[in-house]
Formats: structure tokens, sequence, C-alpha cells
């Protein structure tokens, strides 16, 4: 009976919004939803990244580690700015993909404004050999989702460019090793995704704000945010 009573203390204090997660009331932890519609919820992101090569270039031996580490810093940024229960899951396949083309075929002729002929493309590519039950690369594992959460392609490219498109971000393999804001270009281009826009002209590269979709999109993860205005219309 005691043992019982017990139980059942616990369930009311549950349901009466006392139980905390790191200081938020359980019935009080915001939702994500897309950038102004709160009607569109985000129950979890899914990042998976692949580290594409085209054949004519060499992969990096120590690419898993390399960006295993950007990723860390994403999802701690991700907790940072949003709090708890705002799950950024990531998924890192474990081997290179060596593209069927050079890298010519990819980037076509015009790089500009960043690469996104390179997205689609490669985006087509790894959708059939990845991502397809025939295809060459397919990898259960890697492919395997929880029905709720969002899934984000992230192409880690051994080529230039950083750009996003539907579901889809491509970031060049020398951010994470040639800067100091490879983990934040691609948070960056993760924003864009679920509709954020940028803060700073194309054509000036004059930036409206400090924050990561501004001025601090050139700065380490660790000493940029996310703006207050852009988590209000993301957080309901």
């Amino acid at each position: 009976m005691k043992k019982a009573a017990i139980i059942i203390g616990c369930v009311l204090i549950l349901l009466s919004g006392i139980f905390t997660v790191a200081g938020f009331r359980v019935s009080e932890i915001p939702r994500l939803h897309y950038y102004q519609a709160p009607g569109v919820p985000l129950d979890g992101i899914k990042l998976e990244v692949i580290y594409f090569v085209p054949n004519d270039q060499t992969p990096d031996p120590r690419f898993y580690e390399v960006i295993k580490k950007g990723l860390a810093e994403a999802q701690a940024f991700h907790a940072r700015q949003f709090g708890p229960g705002q799950l950024l899951r990531v998924a890192l396949f474990p081997k290179p993909a060596i593209g069927g083309e050079p890298s010519s075929f990819y980037e076509g002729d015009d790089t500009s404004r960043g690469n996104p002929g390179a997205i689609r493309r490669i985006m087509a590519e790894t959708g059939r050999r990845i991502f397809n039950q025939n295809g060459d690369l397919y990898d259960e594992r890697f492919v395997k989702r929880q029905q709720t959460e969002l899934p984000v392609r992230v192409l880690v490219y051994q080529g230039v460019g950083a750009s996003s498109s539907v579901l889809g971000v491509l970031v060049a393999y020398d951010y994470f090793t040639q800067t100091a804001y490879g983990s934040t270009t691609l948070y960056h281009e993760l924003l864009h995704v679920i509709g954020v826009p940028d803060a700073y002209d194309y054509a000036t590269n004059a930036s409206y704000a400090d924050d990561i979709m501004g001025s601090g999109r050139t700065r380490p993860l660790a000493e940029t945010y996310i703006r207050e205005e852009i988590k209000q219309a993301l957080l309901k």
C-alpha cells in the first residue's frame, strides 16, 4: 500500500509540471519548429553526413575524426542555443563516398553563391548510391531514421562551396581543415534548411547582424550565437 502511494505521488508530481530537466519544467520546454511556422514542428533533426570525394581527388585519411569533431561542436551549439529536449542527432557515413565523376562534373562552370550545381548533382548521386537499397554504397544502419525526425543530408565535399537546398547542405571539407569555422558554416547552412534567412548582403558582404547568420558566420561556433528574434521565430 505504501509503495502504491509513493508511485501515485510521483505520477501526480510529473503531471503537475514540477518535474524539471536542466532547470526547465517539462511542461515548459519549448518546441522547435520551422522558421515562422509554429504549425510545422521539428521533433528532432538527423544530420546524415557524407564525406564525398570526386574520383579525381584524394580522400583525407583523417576525415572521420576531423568531421566528427565538427559535428560534436554543432550538437553542443544546438543544445546551448535551444536548451534541453531539442534533439540534433548525427550519423557519419563510415567511409569516403568516391564519386563516379571528376570535380569538373560536380562543379560545372560556376561555383559562385556557394556552388549550387555541386549540391544538386551530389544529392542526386548519393540518393541513388547510398539511400537506395540497390545502390552500391547502401548502408541500412546509416539510413535508418526515427519516424518524427527531420533528415538533413550533409555533404562534406572535397571541393569548394557552402550552400543548402531542400533537406540538403554542402560544406567544403577545407572549411574543417583550413579555417576555424567549419562547424559554424555547417550550422549556418542547417539554419537555412529550416527557413532562417541570411543577415548579410551578398553583393557587398556587409552584415546586418552579429550572429551566426551575419558577421558571426566566420567565427568559431563556440564564439557565435543565434540572435533572440530568430530563436523566437523557431520556438513555441
